[in-house]
């Protein structure tokens, strides 16, 4: 496979897989998060946890070395 194509295909499996857990995230644990966060922690907890799929997902596909 192209590097291109890797590429496009680590963006995809990474936009899947955070729109996922974030669906089944918020679905058990939507009031407590909106709650007792503010909305700059909530955020930063929802950069942090799709920087961290992306570098995953990056690594897996073998994207960046």
């Amino acid at each position: 496979m192209s590097k291109k194509i890797r590429q496009k295909l680590a963006a995809i499996v990474t936009t899947v897989v955070f729109g996922f857990l974030l669906f089944k995230l918020l679905e058990r644990t939507f009031v407590l998060i909106w709650v007792n966060t503010p909305w700059w922690g909530a955020l930063l907890m929802l950069v942090v946890l799709f920087l961290l799929i992306d570098y995953t997902i990056s690594r897996a596909f073998g994207v960046r070395d």
